[in-house]
């Protein structure tokens, strides 16, 4: 079954947008920020239904495409001749601005973050006025072609009317399928193709479907999740998820201009602690800078490994041809995947707790900077720089690269690779020592016979397959490194993409338990700071949370 509306959009962006709209009581319930209302009206549109619209000419079939996406029968119980109707799970929504639409409602879970647009004809004369305004607001555009009617000239011209950009979202459907012989509904879907790729200049997916008769059904699971994906990827829900991260964040913006400014009245530091933010995010930008240098150093290890995984694959398979060996090939793959990613995760590991103890270098340095300054504006003494504190969060990181790192090496499918090549000299070892086994038994065979010369040739012949399976090892040897180092020649590009993200996590978590570390001071120094630690802190949280969705979404 489809589902849609709010299951598109990701919970991390809903909750972190839920939670600043939330926190806006907590500063106190007679402040006014601009944006709440922003990012209330953002939610609202993110959790609105996804419009499923099907277009065709009159008796296609449109209705029946409907009934079965939903895998229940209520669309075709309207008329033909009735006008647009817009198919709804709830019971009261406002009515539609256009008088030629009708609201129908459903209570059932199959329209539940849905609607369907169920079409008139687009053989009538007032059809495409009429769609204008609901097809290219639809996320899912389903153009439904009956295999029974052969004249679609009407359908085609209007689809030439729409814009380019709607091409991505349009599927073709067709109906009626039993009707035709498996030959007849292949020639009808080239043809249909070939119109397709002339008139729109792109090839639209294809699915034929049977929604009647003894085999109803057929085809409705491949154009549901074909549908499922036009639904995800579909531009608004790109643009819902971008106005509700800027909403939050300019809602984030108004809360912490408050927070600041009570904090200054409560400590009257003038702006100290705000001073210190801003040293704090020239950190973060500098280490920004960074990052890339960082990453491909990261996926430079990863590459220098490949070689030393080549060489310890070949040497498993042992230099001479031998029973033992071809009893543990077959057990060798997994072993060696697994050897591989713990020797890149340790790596990987080892590499950051050094850039955590660069980062905390840089933060005890700043520390030691700011603590003079904190003893003349507040003649107090901070103390030493709390190392121990940071430290734990950070460990936390550390063994999260390490599991990062294994999806971009999965993709790379080295285990199998190693499968097979051991499969297939496993097989081979195997037919060669039974052909000399062969060989020296018939020898020893002819041999007491008094066949002397002859059972010294096969004993000869035995010893020259041995001799040159071993020397075909040593081949099979020499290419399986070739080979996994030529596999692997683009993995460092996957390497970086996989370790961007939590990379940038681990930098924002950082920053952020280091500004808290800020707060803290501030509680130990203002007596009326009780009331706005808990609410600085909520707020730092909300921020990072946020600052990675932006990073995620390239917002």
């Amino acid at each position: 079954m489809l589902t849609g509306g709010k299951n598109v959009i990701p919970h991390a962006v809903r909750d972190v947008a839920d939670a600043a709209a939330a926190f806006s009581a907590r500063i106190g319930p007679d402040r006014h920020f601009d944006s709440q209302k922003k990012v209330e009206e953002a939610l609202a549109e993110c959790c609105s239904p996804q419009n499923v619209t099907v277009i065709g000419m009159t008796g296609s079939g449109k209705s029946s495409t409907l009934d079965a996406l939903a895998g229940e029968q209520f669309c075709s119980r309207v008329s033909s001749e009735a006008t647009l109707v817009r198919w709804q799970y709830r019971p009261h929504p406002a009515p539609h601005t256009h008088e030629w639409v009708l609201d129908l409602f459903y209570p059932s879970d199959a329209l539940l973050n849905l609607e369907f647009w169920d079409t008139i004809g687009l053989e009538q004369e007032d059809a495409p006025r009429k769609l204008k305004h609901i097809v290219p607001k639809s996320d899912a555009i389903l153009v439904v072609i009956s295999a029974s009617d052969g004249n679609h000239s009407a359908l085609w011209d209007y689809l030439r009317t729409l814009e380019e950009r709607l091409h991505s979202r349009m599927v073709l459907v067709i109906t009626h399928a039993e009707l035709l012989s498996f030959e007849k509904l292949q020639s009808l879907k080239e043809e249909l193709r070939s119109t397709s790729r002339e008139h729109l200049g792109v090839q639209l997916p294809l699915y034929p479907v049977t929604t009647a008769g003894e085999h109803a059904g057929e085809g409705v699971e491949a154009l549901t999740a074909c549908v499922q994906e036009v639904l995800k990827r579909s531009p608004l829900t790109d643009k819902r998820v971008e106005r509700l991260l800027l909403a939050t964040d300019s809602l984030l913006e108004e809360q912490g201009k408050v927070l600041d400014e009570l904090s200054r009245l409560s400590k009257m530091d003038s702006g100290f602690l705000t001073s210190i933010d801003r040293e704090i995010d020239r950190i973060q930008l500098q280490m920004e800078d960074e990052m890339p240098a960082r990453l491909k150093a990261y996926a430079q290890y990863v590459q220098d490994c490949v070689p030393r995984l080549g060489k310890k694959s070949a040497r498993q398979m042992g230099r001479f041809l031998s029973i033992r060996r071809t009893m543990i090939l077959h057990k060798l793959p997994p072993v060696i995947d697994e050897w591989f990613y713990e020797l890149v995760k340790s790596g990987i590991e080892e590499r950051h707790a050094y850039y955590n103890k660069e980062f905390l270098n840089i933060c005890q340095t700043h520390w030691n900077h700011v603590r003079p300054r904190v003893k003349e504006q507040w003649d107090c003494d901070i103390g030493d720089f709390p190392a121990a504190k940071l430290q734990t969060d950070l460990e936390v990181y550390k063994e999260r690269l390490g599991r990062s790192i294994y999806m971009p090496l999965k993709d790379f499918g080295i285990k199998p690779c190693l499968s097979k090549l051991f499969l297939d000299q496993e097989d081979v070892m195997r037919t060669e020592i039974k052909l000399m086994l062969l060989l020296v038994i018939l020898g020893a065979l002819l041999g007491c016979f008094g066949e002397h010369a002859a059972g010294f040739a096969c004993v000869g012949a035995a010893l020259a397959v041995w001799v040159g399976g071993n020397l075909g090892l040593a081949w099979m040897q020499f290419r399986l490194s070739r080979q996994i180092v030529a596999a692997a020649a683009e993995m460092h590009i996957a390497v970086e993409c996989g370790l961007r993200t939590p990379l940038y996590e681990a930098m924002i978590s950082g920053l952020s338990d280091y500004r808290k570390l800020y707060a803290d001071i501030r509680g130990q120094v203002a007596g009326g700071v009780e009331y706005l630690q808990p609410l600085l802190n909520a707020r730092y949280d909300l921020f990072y949370k946020l600052t990675v969705q932006k990073h995620r979404f390239r917002i």
